[in-house]
């Protein structure tokens, strides 16, 4: 876990250097400037990456938010925040215990935003090329936990259940579909 929070934190470094970069010589919009992680080959792999796993209800509605990710220079990690009602729970992390109907905040971070004159600018820098969209509905959420925050494992690996009892990866191509019955609990 510790080395999971290093290399972590080590690659936010690389990126905002990357993304201060970017931003401080180019004006124009640019996409996909992030980091870009790859896909799980399946699902075991994807199982143990993942710091919490949980059947929950995402409403699609989300608040924007937006944290410090250069100072220098002004930029900002520009985030979106589902709300997650925990419907069950496959995996947690140590010494957490969650409930059915707890609510948890989901951070989706989608961009950098550079602050000019005390306002935002319009263009974001996205940190994909493509934002994936979160609709209400039930999903299975591979999630870490980081500074007391839950973000998405890999965004390559988003389920939604379909009309079946198959959650469809609507982010990828890549295990392409799970269900309840293949997790381990």
């Amino acid at each position: 876990m510790k080395i999971k929070v290093i290399v972590t934190v080590c690659i936010t470094i690389v990126l905002v250097f990357v993304v201060s970069v970017v931003v401080h010589n180019h004006r124009e919009t640019t996409q996909g400037v992030g980091l870009s992680v790859a896909a799980e080959k399946n699902l075991r792999s994807l199982e143990e990456h993942a710091d919490m796993i949980i059947h929950a209800t995402v409403n699609g509605d989300y608040k924007m938010e937006k944290q410090v990710a250069d100072a220098e220079n002004d930029v900002y990690q520009i985030d979106r925040v589902y709300t997650a009602t925990v419907e069950d729970r496959f995996k947690e992390p140590k010494g957490a215990q969650y409930t059915n109907g707890d609510k948890l905040d989901i951070v989706y971070p989608v961009g950098f935003k550079q602050m000019k004159d005390g306002t935002l600018e319009e263009d974001l820098h996205q940190l994909s090329d493509g934002i994936i969209p979160i609709e209400t509905g039930e999903y299975i959420l591979f999630l870490d936990k980081l500074d007391g925050k839950f973000y998405f494992s890999n965004i390559n690996h988003v389920y939604k259940k379909g009309n079946s009892k198959k959650y469809h990866n609507i982010s990828t191509d890549s295990v392409p579909y799970i269900t309840e019955g293949n997790l381990s609990k």
